[in-house]
């Protein structure tokens, strides 16, 4: 229920009176560049006032929410290739809780390196820090991919250097090919099928979806990329553990 003298109430009103106006006159107006940060010298009325004053609960809910600690850093972590800390991490977690979404073993996941939008800082790192790593609202997706199609797909990945967990792929350097990529430690099985843990975007609408167009199995997990992340970094909080990623050798440039 919208109360009588709500901000609401009066927007709305103004907004019904200004819909049955039918002619208007031009006036004079003097315009003057207002800084959104400078709430002093911004205009104040009435009705400013009360919106504000209605809004500001939820804001003041949204900033604590933002700004709650998930988990400590001990260094800054950064986005970078052949492979880094913080796609390893990315990557590594996206794959442990998709796999806990979806009730059995993942045997790949990759993710996008372009998808992850900034570092994440040393020290305190918040729900804030986590949206603005990853502020786009894609889903986990899982495929049942054959052997063949893996093949295709481990291959894409190599060539790109996407962030990735379960695989251990050596590429040369001077033809870019993969030589040996191996799943869970075992060399790839073309009769096997497997896998595949992505975003919704990389299994519809990258280069890679071409190659997996036609998968055995493809289940939305219902369950956000950044709420995994969230998930995973919240749960390393309460466990008191602290995050420290590594760059393993996991994607390996050989001359």
């Amino acid at each position: 229920m919208i109360k009588k003298n709500s901000p609401i109430l009066l927007i709305v009103s103004l907004l019904a009176v200004s819909s049955c106006t039918r002619y208007f006159v031009g006036q004079p107006v003097q315009l003057r560049t207002v800084s959104v940060s400078d709430t002093t010298s911004a205009p104040q009325t009435a009705l400013s006032q009360g919106v504000m004053s209605y809004l500001q609960p939820y804001s003041d809910s949204l900033g604590a929410k933002m700004n709650a600690v998930l988990v400590q850093s001990p260094r800054r972590l950064s986005k970078g290739q052949p492979e880094s800390e913080l796609g390893n991490l990315m990557a590594d977690l996206l794959r442990e809780m998709g796999s806990e979404r979806l009730g059995k073993p993942v045997d790949v996941a990759v993710t996008n390196s372009g998808g992850i939008r900034t570092d994440l800082p040393a020290g305190s790192i918040t729900l804030g820090d986590v949206y603005q790593v990853m502020p786009f609202d894609n889903e986990l997706v899982a495929l049942t991919l054959t052997g063949d199609v893996m093949q295709k797909v481990v291959e894409y990945i190599a060539q790109r250097r996407e962030p990735q967990s379960g695989l251990k792929l050596t590429i040369s350097k001077a033809s870019n090919q993969l030589t040996e990529a191996l799943v869970n430690g075992q060399p790839l099985d073309p009769k096997k099928s497997y896998v595949l843990l992505t975003s919704d975007y990389m299994a519809t609408s990258s280069d890679m979806a071409k190659i997996v167009a036609n998968p055995q199995n493809y289940q939305v997990l219902g369950y956000l990329m950044r709420d995994a992340m969230a998930d995973y970094l919240r749960r390393k909080g309460q466990q008191n553990q602290i995050i420290e990623p590594k760059r393993d050798g996991r994607t390996r440039i050989v001359e």
